[in-house]
């Protein structure tokens, strides 16, 4: 056997299906495309000149913002314009390397590194089929599927304020699972299978996120699969390029509003009061903002309430999320040391204070968080106040002084190099 051969018969990542392949290499091509780096630039200046741009933080991380959002959008074209629908990996903040290619980040806003984001524009008049198995030992904490009208090209209509308002959605709790894992959904406008979800007229969004309560989990296998009859179509990169230039401006300043819209003006050192999310998101979060000196800190202990995925993750003022495979900038459960009571205490700040749950801010004097609950115990009934124990600024040196599980330089070390082979293995 040559080495060509064993690498075609070697199985292929979950998520490195044909046309995701396809999907990839077509945005590297485009991104050479010198109109639309004109474009970039244009729009780039214009948010350069907004109060956000201006700010210190968000000067420094502009470029990589307006980078993010151009990257997605052309995926999100890409998915309108396939041979056939189906479903792509269209987020993820941190760049990777795989398939022979380096992808750089694509991201919109408040993009979870612990989410695995799959979507797929399907004619809401037709009928699908997606057929999808979990791996049993590494099985996510949680899969949503969700339908919206609309397609990801046109955010607003995806977004109402801060839910998405789908047209149905269901979790790994409705599906029918075999025994080896596998699962059949349709999709139509007749219902036509024991899990169902109902279309309506027009372009839609088929929408999926694995939750990874532990980046041993992974990604559950999908395949969108037709079941009226398809004529493929080929992919035509002009048209592409066209659809681009088109919606790229509103794309940009959509999501560069986002912050206001999400967080309603939180600036400062200051956290929000629980909210309550809904559809198959059905859970709980909690948004922050941080704008610390250099000798301060931020520590917030969070109660868990028996979710099977609980979440905490910082992001830079356009609220993208930096590199999560180099910087420790966000913790799911299997990373976090608890309290003797089963609580969490996280401590935010620019320097390693040296206690075991620390998030590191990356340099930024000032940015936003996330912090996440989600597949809650069946049955429960959570009160949101419940969800943070404690908000307090400290000074670093009374870190020193706080009852908390905590790591020497040497651990961390090995907590980082940890961290960054899970990230990368996570969807291998």
């Amino acid at each position: 056997m040559t080495p060509d051969d064993a690498q075609r018969t070697r199985p292929r990542p979950v998520l490195a299906t044909a046309s995701q392949i396809l999907a990839e290499e077509t945005l590297l091509e485009i991104l050479e495309d010198a109109q639309l780096k004109r474009l970039q630039a244009d729009l780039r200046d214009q948010l350069a000149a907004t109060p956000r741009g201006q700010s210190p933080a968000g000067a420094a991380t502009l470029d990589e913002a307006v980078s993010q959002w151009s990257n997605s959008l052309i995926m999100a074209e890409i998915g309108n314009f396939l041979p056939l629908p189906s479903q792509l990996w269209v987020t993820d903040d941190t760049p990777r390397e795989w398939l022979g290619h380096t992808l750089p980040g694509v991201g919109t806003s408040g993009d979870n590194p612990d989410a695995i984001y799959r979507i797929a524009s399907v004619d809401g008049d037709r009928r699908f089929e997606v057929l999808g198995q979990f791996d049993p030992a590494h099985r996510p904490a949680q899969l949503n599927i969700e339908l919206h009208r609309g397609t990801k090209v046109t955010p607003p209509n995806l977004v109402n304020n801060t839910d998405l308002a789908p047209l149905a959605s269901i979790t790994d709790r409705d599906l029918q699972i075999a025994a080896d894992g596998s699962f059949r959904i349709t999709i139509g406008p007749k219902e036509e299978s024991p899990v169902h979800l109902l279309s309506a007229p027009g372009l839609l969004s088929l929408g999926s996120r694995d939750m990874l309560a532990d980046w041993d989990q992974r990604p559950t296998w999908m395949e969108l699969r037709p079941l009226d009859d398809t004529e493929p179509t080929p992919l035509d990169v002009t048209r592409i390029r066209q659809a681009v230039y088109r919606d790229l401006p509103n794309y940009l300043l959509f999501w560069a509003n986002f912050p206001n819209v999400w967080f309603g003006g939180l600036q400062g050192n200051r956290i929000s009061p629980g909210h309550t999310r809904t559809g198959s998101m059905a859970g709980f979060t909690v948004a922050l903002s941080w704008d610390l000196r250099p000798n301060q800190a931020i520590v917030v202990t969070t109660d868990p309430v028996g979710a099977a995925y609980t979440g905490f993750q910082l992001m830079d003022p356009w609220m993208l999320g930096p590199n999560a495979r180099e910087h420790q900038v966000s913790l799911n459960l299997a990373q976090t040391a608890p309290n003797p009571d089963g609580t969490f205490t996280f401590v935010l700040a620019h320097e390693d204070p040296g206690a075991a749950n620390w998030l590191d801010t990356t340099g930024l004097d000032e940015g936003l968080g996330l912090i996440r609950w989600q597949a809650a115990p069946p049955g429960a009934s959570i009160d949101p106040a419940v969800l943070v124990r404690d908000f307090r600024v400290v000074s670093l040196t009374d870190v020193d002084g706080l009852d908390l599980p905590r790591v020497t330089a040497e651990q961390r070390t090995a907590q980082l190099t940890a961290r960054a082979a899970g990230y990368h293995s996570r969807t291998l």
